[in-house]
């Protein structure tokens, strides 16, 4: 899995750079494509090993470059992993899966969610086509699916179209402290917490009717362990179905990890912001005491403080800024993605100002950082308001703290 070749294609700069960093503690190997045609290009030259391909984009939209890759026969085992903000309902989804797709992700994402999603496939990928090769003149499915499960390090099993569970691994026998001679020819969903029982069995008619793979985030069995459940369909020779395999990823301790390390993030921009604010309060006495100078100057003088106090502003302004948003998008990666793809008008001052006031800041608070005025913020809030077509009763604080939920 490590150097593996990921081929990121979407035509917003922004997302790349983001999906790049998501990935950057992974040692892939990361080539970027900003539409269908350079997605083709790039792939005949470096073979990558998974494309993740945004569905719209100019030039070439990911569906028909994922039509293209399936029909070449060079191609079309490189799994796709399709990402879509917009055509997210289940008939967009079940077209998308049944031209080749492997999975999807629904923007917004964060960073476990596609590390997950990402490592599953390639460790999949990488088994399926050591033992295609292990196994390419066995016609005994049982022996290749055997060897399948054993060798994936995650909990996994083998169940018939109807859910009765025909094969498991150690990992799943130890998850649920039961022999393989107490699961085998019994219904796995017995195993599943109750109140999820019909949602997994919906899932797995979907894919019986598809055909395709499916992953999905589930706290899956009792207990508070989520798990990201990745599903496949084994078919016979003329593609009848005849069970599914299903791999559980337990992401528990890693969302957990993953939430302490974005509160800490968050405190850490609350008290960088809070020292900052400090700091330009005093910046904002000094200025004000230098101004109270020039009654006593010539204009010269006084053009000269003028010049002092308006470029030491601007100077600050810049550096608060960029300390400020690399803080930011450390604590909300995803925020400035999912922001710009709902409003691509937004200009960066509005872009800003959305930034501080999803960080808790007041009308006030944003003044003292940026040495305006609290009543000049008021009014960005006001056309901010009118910018994103928030309704009278609408609050622009709630609106802008569930935009990347």
């Amino acid at each position: 899995m490590s150097n593996s070749k990921i081929l990121l294609v979407d035509d917003e700069p922004l997302n790349l750079k983001l999906y790049d960093k998501m990935l950057k503690d992974f040692d892939f190997q990361i080539i970027t494509a900003a539409n269908g045609q350079e997605c083709l290009n790039n792939v005949r030259e470096h073979f990558p090993d998974l494309i993740l391909l945004d569905w719209n984009m100019p030039v070439m939209d990911g569906i028909e470059a994922l039509e293209i890759l399936k029909k070449d026969a060079e191609t079309k085992d490189i799994p796709v992993l399709m990402i879509t903000g917009v055509m997210t309902s289940s008939e967009d989804l079940s077209f998308a899966m049944s031209i080749g797709a492997i999975d999807f992700l629904k923007k917004p994402f964060d960073k476990l969610e596609l590390s997950a999603r990402v490592r599953n496939i390639l460790l999949l990928s990488e088994t399926l086509k050591t033992l295609k090769d292990q196994y390419c003149h066995l016609e005994d499915k049982n022996v290749f699916i055997t060897s399948l499960i054993e060798s994936i390090p995650h909990p996994v099993i083998y169940c018939s179209m109807e859910g009765i569970l025909l094969m498991s691994n150690n990992f799943f026998e130890q998850l649920l402290e039961r022999s393989k001679a107490d699961l085998v020819g019994k219904s796995v969903y017995r195993y599943f917490r109750s109140d999820e029982v019909g949602f997994h069995v919906q899932k797995d008619v979907e894919l019986a009717q598809s055909k395709a793979s499916l992953s999905y985030e589930k706290n899956v069995f009792p207990g508070d362990k989520m798990f990201i459940v990745s599903k496949n369909v084994v078919s016979d020779n003329q593609d009848n179905p005849l069970g599914i395999i299903t791999v559980f990823t337990d992401v528990s301790e890693l969302k957990k990890a993953n939430d302490e390390i974005v509160n800490t993030k968050k405190i850490e921009l609350i008290s960088s912001t809070l020292k900052v604010m400090h700091l330009n309060e005093m910046n904002s006495s000094l200025i004000n005491d230098l101004v109270k100078i020039n009654p006593y100057t010539n204009k010269e003088g006084q053009e000269l403080i003028r010049q002092m106090s308006q470029k030491f502003k601007m100077n600050m302004t810049e550096q608060i800024w960029n300390d400020f948003e690399t803080r930011f998008e450390n604590a909300f990666d995803s925020f400035y993605t999912v922001l710009l793809e709902k409003f691509p008008g937004l200009t960066p001052n509005e872009r800003k100002l959305c930034a501080l006031l999803r960080s808790g800041l007041s009308s006030k608070d944003i003044a003292i950082l940026t040495f305006q005025n609290p009543q000049s913020v008021d009014v960005a809030r006001y056309r901010l308001r009118k910018k994103l077509n928030l309704a009278n009763e609408e609050n622009l604080i709630d609106f802008l703290l569930l935009i990347d939920k």
